[in-house]
């Protein structure tokens, strides 16, 4: 079953498109990858999909439906959205900007019930920050923060979670352990679309990756078809050496330097 598609989409923020007649079927329980280069277009497709942005030309579906003439809070119940960096203008404890996940369900003024305080726990325990649930979000650090906010998406209970960039202030261990949170999300039957700059990582832990370039779907496939010397060497204009993981057995892009250590 398609969990989310796009039909012939477009966008501009101004005269030249970002999003140029893109057309790409998801399907329900997929593990996708966006990745390409800076300007590609990827992050706008993400808003795209969960209509912060709306599309010039083209139609997206979610599970069928037009996204256009779906309520916000029927739409929200299904889809979750991580920016690349969120910036809190208010000092809100951790707990309040995690609980703020459940409005979709809650009606003006009502409180939150047992089921909505389990959705609240299970999401800080997958994102392991139960640790400083009560401290001041601005105390934190940007990778905190950021685990912050995909926790306050994962109590939204979505069916599809969209992150754009989720690890990029994070360290080595919580790179890996956001990740592997990710990858049980999607065993237990969530539809996982991250747009990645570290193709590493993409190779890793996502099963299709769909590569963009100029607003255009250039390749699609998984990692073994998608990261070739030749295709990264066209798309980001950088020549590498590719590798087997030694133990997942991807494909592992390693840059090539013009002064080799002797």
């Amino acid at each position: 079953m398609e969990a989310l598609s796009a039909d012939h989409i477009s966008f501009s923020y101004d005269i030249a498109p970002v999003i140029d007649d893109i057309s790409l079927s998801i399907e329900q329980g997929a593990f996708v990858g966006i990745i390409g280069p800076n300007g590609a277009g990827k992050s706008t497709l993400l808003r795209l999909f969960c209509r912060i942005l709306v599309p010039d030309e083209g139609t997206i579906r979610l599970f069928g439906d037009d996204l256009r003439l779906m309520k916000y809070k029927v739409r929200a119940q299904q889809i979750a959205f991580v920016p690349q960096e969120t910036h809190f203008a208010l000092n809100f404890s951790v707990e309040d900007i995690v609980a703020m996940g459940r409005f979709p369900y809650l009606k003006p003024f009502e409180k939150i019930t047992s089921t909505d305080s389990d959705a609240i726990n299970n999401a800080f325990l997958h994102t392991q920050t139960q640790v400083f649930r009560n401290r001041p979000v601005q105390s934190l650090s940007s990778g905190e923060k950021q685990r912050v906010v995909l926790a306050r998406a994962l109590a939204q209970e979505p069916k599809i979670l969209l992150l754009d960039e989720p690890s990029s202030h994070l360290d080595i261990q919580h790179q890996h352990e956001i990740m592997e949170s990710l990858r049980n999300l999607h065993d237990l039957g969530t539809t996982i679309i991250i747009v990645h700059h570290d193709l590493n990582l993409a190779s890793l832990y996502c099963e299709h990756l769909v590569v963009l370039h100029q607003g255009r779907v250039f390749a699609q496939g998984d990692p073994e078809t998608i990261l070739t010397r030749e295709l990264i060497r066209t798309v980001y204009n950088t020549d590498v050496t590719i590798i087997k993981h030694p133990t997942a057995h991807v494909p592992h892009v390693m840059l090539k330097t013009r002064r080799p250590r002797t």
